[in-house]
């Protein structure tokens, strides 16, 4: 049962170890990096962070600092419950707000993880995705129920978005630019749009019924206003910012409605009115001049921002509280590749931070 609160003062310290992960930055050579990956917590605002990387179990407890963070999903219905997508170790949940995590049974405890989403109604019913398989849980991650199977050794399932306010529509899109829809769990599927680009993330807008936006690697932003049957490009919108086709994050605000943050080679771009026009967060780093891969937005507060930024092989927490006005930089944890950053919904104090171990 999900009863046990984030209680920052039992976290356990874990030890450090290094792992390995399969990360690229643009097909560059991998930085030369140190640290440990894995989760960790801030319980005032990025000032000072702690591990929390644990897996208790039968043989003991198990230290997840060698796993690489893909990405970090959330529960709508539970702000205590976190999905941890890894690079090559299956995914990992909580239900008590990261102090402790535990593995599934079957296909997902290996593997790279590439989606996972809740249903808004029901938050033990689960979709999860590792590229050549769609598996769906209705009892909070004990048992999975295959309900996709991607056939095609080239092409893989890359996202899955649930439709908030209709949330019998489920999508999935697929590495060939396919994107498919169920509206019965997962028992049939069919083709209701076909992308010629290299889109990579579906996502549904929160608070506006049946908008869904799709990101593409290097053709930037798509949108579709009715359930996913017809799209336009809102790039035309940002050609003004020089390499702002060039993905990297996307955060639809869970509060406001039509207030998006494109983060891209460029930087991160904001938009209030659902991508029809884009304004520039002034950044510290240039544009261009970073590789930006974690960014959140306090969603009590939108003035207070938070974003890492790379060069080379360092990397550095930067935190605003004025709209990005004036910018605080910390020291980061570790000297691996920040890739995600959450504020907890109900206590902005509470920061989680994601990292990767690159490849060699």
């Amino acid at each position: 049962m999900r009863r046990v609160a984030l209680s920052i003062g039992l976290l356990s310290v874990a030890l450090f170890l290094i792992g390995q992960g399969c990360f690229s930055l643009t097909g560059e050579e991998a930085p030369r990096t140190a640290g440990p990956g894995g989760m960790f917590v801030s319980v005032n605002k990025g000032e000072a962070w702690q591990a929390i990387s644990v897996l208790p179990g039968a043989q003991g407890v198990q230290d997840l600092s060698g796993v690489s963070v893909y990405r970090l999903f959330t529960d709508p219905q539970d702000t205590r419950a976190l999905y941890w997508a890894s690079r090559a170790h299956g995914f990992f949940y909580t239900y008590d707000g990261g102090q402790t995590w535990q593995q599934p049974q079957g296909d997902l405890r290996s593997g790279f993880i590439y989606s996972i989403a809740v249903d808004p109604r029901d938050r033990c019913t689960l979709f999860v995705t590792n590229g050549a398989k769609v598996f769906r849980s209705e009892d909070c991650s004990r048992s999975w129920q295959e309900v996709y199977r991607e056939s095609r050794l080239d092409v893989r399932v890359t996202s899955i978005a649930f439709n908030r306010l209709a949330p019998r529509q489920v999508l999935i899109l697929l590495s060939n630019g396919d994107l498919l829809e169920t509206t019965d769990a997962g028992a049939s599927w069919q083709v209701i749009y076909r992308f010629e680009k290299d889109v990579v993330d579906v996502f549904a807008d929160p608070r506006q019924r049946d908008i869904f936006y799709v990101a593409s690697r290097s053709s930037g932003l798509y949108r579709s206003i009715d359930a996913g049957r017809t799209w336009v490009s809102l790039q035309e919108n940002m050609n003004d910012f020089f390499g702002s086709s060039e993905y990297r994050r996307f955060y639809l605000h869970p509060a406001n409605a039509g207030v998006l943050y494109w983060i891209s080679t460029y930087g991160i771009l904001r938009s209030d009115n659902s991508g029809d026009t884009w304004e520039p967060v002034d950044l510290i780093t240039p544009p261009g001049s970073a590789q930006i891969y974690a960014f959140a937005v306090n969603p009590k507060n939108e003035q207070e921002l938070y974003y890492t930024a790379t060069i080379n092989n360092r990397s550095t927490f930067y935190r605003s509280f004025d709209g990005g006005i004036k910018w605080a930089t910390k020291q980061l944890p570790s000297g691996q590749i920040p890739t995600i950053l959450h504020v907890h919904p109900d206590n902005p104090e509470v920061v989680y931070l994601g990292f990767t171990i690159p490849s060699r």
